[in-house]
């Protein structure tokens, strides 16, 4: 590149080297601009500026490399001679990213960088410093590994084919038995034998709708799944299970109950009725007549305020009194049901940098006790990564970067 006459040598190095990290970092326009001027900036970096360039290249290296001081990059550095520019340039990167907020938050050290890659914390503080007498290079790349921000750009993955890589989309994730699905399947077994009702309450994300849909399905031939919304009405429900059993729905409400009452009589069905809290108020009424009438159990599955409404509210009274199974509410899913979620949705394929209880527990923490944060959210994110960089593992520093990086939640 030809600079004008209004550079430093000094100015030449850091315009070359932002540059360079711009192309790395395949930052846009948007990204660098700093308050300044796009053309502006442009002109300065193109060693074209008129002026000198001082007050945009300190506000763009800062940008870049934080406080590391340009003269780093000099003959006169203090660097061990073995290390070449990009060694340095490396250096620079690895010290930037152990100050950004989602590596800093998490109080990562060279302590903990030297555990994980199997090391002394005195090799990494030499390596760092620039007082590496060896070949520096590979060591250098194995630690930004460990630090590297989420790769937010489209980049084509090569390594792994098309049909073998896992795809997590809503309404295709296939089913992972948790404690959740097996208490679900208990309370249903409960409400079909003793022909009354059952309730499970729990908070949203744990995954009681996916069980209920996996339990309709391995009973389709006794079960009818009604799945409810703050649309569903009495009319609703009953031309629901009007349709379901091969019913002509009627403009009466009561000659369709007598209907359906007459179709389920003797037969052991269970009418599963998931999101029920957000149904209308009266919409669970017609299920207690027809549970009373046809000798039928029902399972009311919904969020917390499902629980709230059935026990305290005297508009329930009716359907309270019948219910047989009432399981305990729950707020979040067990730390196993989470690690059973992990590596069923990820068929075993992401390695784990720690599979220990300390780990799980603390993704537990992050993820907020919430299957759908991590199944929906945060795992789709992760298997982008691996197949990028198939050689990172699912880890803490993961986790964190990307969770603050596409999810908005900070550590």
């Amino acid at each position: 590149m030809n600079f004008t006459e209004h550079y430093s040598e000094l100015q030449q190095k850091q315009t070359n080297l932002v540059n360079a990290e711009i192309e790395f970092y395949n930052l846009g326009p948007e990204d660098y601009t700093c308050g300044f001027n796009l053309e502006d900036v442009k002109t300065v970096l193109a060693g074209k500026s008129p002026i000198n360039p001082k007050k945009i290249i300190n506000a763009v290296w800062e940008l870049c490399f934080g406080d590391c001081d340009p003269k780093a990059f000099s003959e006169e550095s203090g660097f061990s001679p073995v290390y070449k520019e990009d060694d340095k340039l490396m250096v620079a990167r690895i010290k930037k990213r152990m100050r950004a907020s989602d590596i800093s938050g998490q109080g990562i050290t060279s302590a903990d960088l030297a555990r994980k890659m199997g090391r002394t914390a005195g090799f990494i503080s030499q390596l760092l410093n620039g007082k590496y007498t060896a070949n520096p290079t590979q060591h250098l790349h194995d630690i930004f590994a460990q630090v590297s921000p989420i790769d937010t750009s489209e980049v084509e993955v090569t390594n792994i084919a098309e049909e073998e890589r896992i795809r997590l989309r809503y309404g295709e994730y296939p089913f992972v038995e948790t404690s959740i699905s097996k208490t679900i399947n208990v309370s249903c077994q409960q409400a079909r034998e003793r022909r009354r009702i059952s309730v499970f309450a729990g908070q949203a994300g744990l995954g009681k709708s996916m069980a209920a849909k996996q339990y309709a399905e391995q009973h389709s031939d006794d079960t009818i799944l009604i799945e409810g919304s703050e649309l569903t009405t009495v009319t609703e429900i009953l031309e629901t299970l009007c349709i379901a059993l091969s019913l002509t729905p009627k403009t009466s409400g009561s000659r369709n109950v007598k209907a359906i009452c007459k179709a389920l009589r003797g037969s052991d069905k269970l009418i599963i009725l998931d999101e029920a809290d957000k149904c209308k108020p009266n919409s669970l009424d017609p299920l207690r007549t027809i549970s009373d009438q046809a000798y039928v159990g029902v399972m009311l599955i919904g969020n917390l305020e499902l629980d709230e409404r059935i026990q305290t509210n005297p508009r329930y009274n009716l359907i309270r009194s019948r219910v047989s199974f009432f399981y305990k509410p729950l707020g979040e899913v067990p730390v196993n049901d989470l690690k059973s979620i992990f590596y069923g949705l990820t068929r075993n394929t992401v390695p784990v940098e720690d599979d220990s209880d300390t780990f799980w527990n603390w993704l537990h923490k992050r993820v907020e006790g919430n299957a759908r944060t991590l199944g929906d959210n945060l795992l789709p994110h992760v298997l982008t990564q691996f197949y990028k960089y198939p050689e990172r593992k699912f880890n803490q520093t993961m986790v964190n970067q990307i969770l603050t990086t596409y999810l908005n939640k900070p550590y």
